[in-house]
């Protein structure tokens, strides 16, 4: 599966061709596709920072963690 990051280079690239291109379809088809892109990115940011929020809320806190006692010498 792609990062966001790579979507968001491919949006690019498609931004650039459509700027490039002589051919009003192929421009029309590039920016949809770029604006594609763009949305998966925003879906797969969206879906990393719920993960990396849930596994945070699921991690127990320091404080609560059993401490070890040292022996008395």
């Amino acid at each position: 599966m792609p990062t966001s990051k790579e979507c968001r280079q491919h949006a690019e690239e498609c931004l650039r061709l459509a700027n490039e291109t002589t051919q009003i379809y192929a421009r029309q088809a590039l920016l949809e596709l770029a604006a594609e892109f763009r949305e998966i990115a925003k879906q797969l940011e969206t879906r990393s920072s719920s993960a990396h929020g849930a596994k945070q809320r699921r991690a127990r806190p320091a404080a609560a963690l059993p401490t070890r006692r040292r022996r008395a010498s």
